[in-house]
């Protein structure tokens, strides 16, 4: 519906707007630029006149290259739709979260009917009808949905756990922009099934962060002609402007079989672009009744073998000082339940990253993800306590965080037995088309002296398709010479279409200063990188769609010596709705002690029944730093039952010469049984054999074993819980941690 609440005019009427809004939208973007560029060139001369030579004439070109591309083809590309309404109306009587319907509020609410496709037929209407229903109280945000389907019985479920990518399944997604600042949203995700999904979008959906756990309700249910789905949000799990009645807003729906993404707006550059969302209007937020304090005690009772029994306690509390802006606090927090890491093999002389997983680290961990990463929480090991605030302030986004830890846990270099304090702030302010100026800063004290980071970091966009990130750093620690590094990059992005250009900059000691609290794989660099990447929807023949890419990175020390060059090449077919086949090919030179010349050839080959059952096969071979190399990975995930999921995955490294620990056998199995969504029991098995032998029969030898079992009762969800836990082995591979640690663990939670 339109903003006056009528129904929008059929395709072909809408489409004899669109020369007007071209001429509106080219006109608008060359009176913003106008007014925008002398005061842009004043901040890039002030703040770039103190980088090495060279660098601030670079930057110069590049953003006026980027002005000059976004007045050339902004006409070239439809304008985003009229912003489309819809108002939450007042929920009279409780709502029950059952996906029935059958409370009269609904009934009055207003709605949503059809949605527009983004794949695989662009802007047009979505052939599945559905409805789309919004509530609200005192306590919370009520969504209802109602998907008609033909064939229900192709309807696809099978993810049980709980943020599960949906790539597979049909689903549903509401995504909320509480502040309406056209650049952060949170997002809810619900299948078939009742599996939830949550996250939160940053950098105006540059940035997805599917580890961010809120509290709130879905239920689901499949249907004659369809499914339904009711979703809950309770203002308590959300920031929001309390005095502010609009929201940014906009629903998804996919549906698998068809490789399809549907939403509520239309002509979308990009699905998560959340200065694009539609808006939702009629809160009376003043009224709410929010809870401001959450406190969550624990006692874990913990059996490690060859040790004395032993208990911990400790507690999180979570208060909100505004509806705004909210502090949490630990004191001695427990990590033990959280799923180990995956074991991988490192092909580069380069450090590996790993995900985190720990629950504290994860609230606002999307404002820190940046490319050059001023913030790598893993750094930290085992905390004693630890508090962060997120939230805004003044118009200005706030996310700082400070806590305590012995860098011996992540560090094998530091003797144990001294702490440091580790900070990190995070300041962004954001304009209404989705741009936005950011300051990190990241420290840690240890002993007598401070290394770390202070950042500006910025997301402009010029018009819908052009943009333009950057990030210049200032570093201090061990070292004082080479400090300064960052990155300018522009790009652009149709709905099918990427390419961008990136220069970067790092100086000597960069790495040394910033990786006490940061992740910088290497420095002195000057480095130049360059992507096209562009996606055809054919939906004929049996073909899906079809994706090219190629990719050219090249990079010398600061004294101008080359040190590697890479060029990538690939394709992935789509076809029969459920087969999936990527070629690629890496062509690469690295100098370290010598010159080495390295190549890859990859083959992968999906097949996804859209029933609950993936095989995938994987295949790679070529030259590794003078050594032939061949790799083989197979996966297999099975929806056993109705909430009973299997996941198989092998790989197996080939070197030739090479050694025990390089030829390996890794193998993990990660199964999940929900009796309900919050009773279930997760199994994680992983292993890995070293391999050598010849053609004929090999030898094995096992290096690495990790277990975990895990029961869970949520008897007050999300936080009150019963939770009884079996390790073996190291869970965390940037902790040095013991690989033969056997425990059980038994911890209590609950809500105070």
């Amino acid at each position: 519906m339109d903003r006056d609440g009528s129904r929008r005019p059929p395709r072909f009427q809408r489409r004899l707007f669109l020369p007007y809004e071209y001429q509106r939208i080219f006109s608008n973007a060359q009176n913003d630029l106008d007014a925008i560029a002398p005061a842009k060139w004043e901040y890039i001369s002030m703040n770039f006149s103190i980088n090495p030579p060279g660098f601030s004439l670079i930057v110069k070109l590049l953003s006026a290259g980027t002005l000059f591309c976004g007045l050339s083809v902004v006409s070239l590309f439809p304008a985003l739709a009229l912003c489309q309404t819809i108002t939450a109306r007042q929920a009279d009587t409780p709502i029950r979260i059952d996906a029935v319907l059958d409370e009269k509020a609904w009934a009055a609410a207003d709605s949503i009917d059809g949605l527009t496709q983004f794949v695989p037929v662009y802007n047009e209407p979505s052939p599945f009808a559905t409805t789309i229903y919004v509530l609200y109280d005192s306590e919370a945000l009520y969504v209802a949905f109602r998907c008609l389907d033909p064939d229900p019985d192709k309807i696809t479920a099978k993810d049980t756990m709980r943020d599960a990518f949906f790539q597979n399944d049909d689903a549903i997604v509401v995504l909320l922009d509480t502040f309406n600042d056209k650049n952060s949203a949170y997002y809810f995700g619900v299948n078939p099934l009742g599996t939830i999904q949550d996250g939160r979008l940053a950098d105006n959906g540059g940035i997805d962060d599917i580890r961010w756990d809120g509290r709130w309700q879905a239920a689901a249910r499949i249907t004659q002609d369809g499914w339904v789905c009711e979703v809950a949000i309770p203002f308590s799990t959300l920031k929001y402007d309390a005095k502010a009645d609009v929201w940014g807003f906009t629903v998804e729906r996919r549906v698998a079989r068809n490789r399809e993404r549907s939403f509520w707006t239309c002509n979308l550059v990009s699905p998560d672009r959340v200065s694009t969302f539609g808006v939702l209007t009629g809160l009376n937020l003043a009224t709410t009744t929010v809870k401001r304090h959450t406190i969550i005690p624990y006692a874990q009772l913990q059996v490690t073998k060859g040790e004395k029994p032993n208990s911990q306690y400790g507690v999180d509390v979570r208060y909100n000082l505004t509806s705004r802006l909210g502090v949490e606090a630990t004191v001695n927090p427990d990590f033990a339940t959280v799923e180990a890491d995956v074991e991988q093999v490192n092909l580069t002389r380069f450090e590996l990253s790993y995900p985190e997983k720990r629950p504290f680290f994860l609230e606002g961990a999307e404002n820190y993800s940046t490319r050059i990463k001023q913030f790598y929480s893993r750094r930290i090991g085992e905390i004693p306590w630890g508090v962060k605030l997120n939230g805004k302030v003044f118009g200005w986004k706030l996310n700082a965080l400070t806590t305590q830890s012995d860098p011996s846990y992540t560090d094998a270099t530091i003797k144990k037995g001294k702490d440091a304090v580790y900070n990190v702030i995070r300041l962004t302010h954001e304009t209404k088309n989705g741009s936005n100026l950011g300051l990190i800063g990241a420290d840690r004290f240890y002993g007598d002296g401070h290394s770390g980071s202070l950042g500006l970091t910025s997301t402009l966009f010029v018009t819908d398709v052009l943009g333009m990130t950057s990030q210049l750093i200032k570093t201090w620690g061990e070292m004082d010479k080479g400090t300064w590094t960052g990155f300018i990059r522009p790009a652009f992005d149709s709905p099918f279409t990427h390419f961008h250009v990136r220069y970067s900059h790092y100086g000597a000691g960069v790495m040394e200063n910033i990786n006490p609290v940061g992740f910088v794989v290497d420095d002195d660099r000057r480095e130049f990188d360059t992507n096209l990447r562009r996606q055809f929807w054919i939906n004929r023949y049996g073909i899906d769609q079809f994706t090219a890419g190629v990719n050219y990175n090249r990079y010398t020390s600061q004294a101008g010596v080359l040190r590697s060059w890479e060029d990538e090449n690939n394709v992935t077919l789509q076809f029969l709705k459920k087969w999936e086949w990527t070629v690629a090919y890496t062509e690469e030179f690295k100098r370290y002690e010598k010159d080495f010349r390295n190549t890859f050839v990859n083959n992968s080959l999906q097949y996804d029944t859209k029933q609950g059952t993936i095989v995938s096969a994987e295949y790679t071979f070529g030259k590794n730093f003078e050594r032939d190399f061949d790799n083989i990975k197979c996966g297999l995930g099975v929806k056993v039952l109705d909430g009973w999921d299997v996941e198989y995955n092998l790989s197996r490294f080939w070197f030739s010469p090479g050694s025990n620990e390089d030829n390996a056998w890794i193998h993990y199995v990660r199964s999940t049984y929900y009796v309900n969504p919050d009773l279930y029991f997760k199994v994680f098995y992983q292993t890995k054999y070293s391999l050598w032998g010849n053609v004929g029969p090999f030898d094995y030898d096992l290096l690495r074993k990790n277990l975990q079992l895990l029961f869970v009762w949520r008897f007050l969800p999300p936080f009150g819980s019963l939770q009884l836990a079996y390790q073996e082995g190291r869970v965390r591979y940037t902790d040095n941690a013991t690989d033969d640690l056997k425990a059980f663990f038994c911890k209590l939670s609950w809500i105070l």
